[in-house]
């Protein structure tokens, strides 16, 4: 009873993940979405990962990224390293070999999938927490927030400074009453 109690508590907590990476990969333009190990780890609490647990997450995001990819360090699954997901064919367009997710990002060929790590400083300014990404989602869906209020916003570029208009009070008391030195 219990494993099933974890399963469904688990693939409730992957469909939020999934909903909300969907969304942030639409926001951004992206065909694919990468997790790597540092989004794994914050988003599940966890150091190693049990082979179920990345199956369930792969097959809990499908609806939302039928085109997965994962890289392991070792052959261990405990080891995993990124989860590229994506919503159109992307095995193709991966480089082979061992490598950095940032590296087998860049050396994607031209024509590629658009793809991005999750975390881009330009979109977040930290990973999101479970409740981050249901506030988000929930202000999607309520229609009280619309998507470009996700988006990064630029800086307004800085004003010309106004000429000074403030008077300070003690310089017209000083013009009025003058300090008087005392006699010695």
């Amino acid at each position: 009873m219990s494993d099933k109690f974890h399963r469904n508590a688990c693939a409730k907590q992957h469909h939020i993940i999934g909903h909300y990476l969907a969304v942030q990969a639409w926001l951004r333009g992206l065909d694919c979405i990468v997790l790597d190990r540092v989004d794994l780890e914050f988003f599940f609490g966890l150091k190693r990962f049990k082979s179920a647990r990345v199956r369930w997450l792969k097959d809990d995001l499908l609806p939302w990224f039928p085109f997965q990819e994962d890289y392991y360090r070792t052959s261990a699954p405990s080891s995993i390293h990124s989860l590229f997901l994506a919503r159109v064919a992307i095995s193709t367009f991966l480089p082979p070999g061992s490598m950095r997710t940032d590296q087998r990002i860049e050396r994607m060929a031209t024509g590629s999938p658009k793809t991005a790590l999750f975390f881009d400083s330009e979109w977040l300014k930290e990973r999101p927490s479970e409740g981050d990404m249901i506030s988000q989602l929930s202000l999607l869906a309520a229609g009280i927030a619309t998507p470009d209020q996700f988006r990064p916003q630029t800086a307004p570029p800085p004003r010309a400074r106004p000429a000074p208009s403030f008077i300070d009070p003690f310089d017209i008391f000083a013009g009025v009453f003058p300090v008087q030195k005392e006699p010695r």
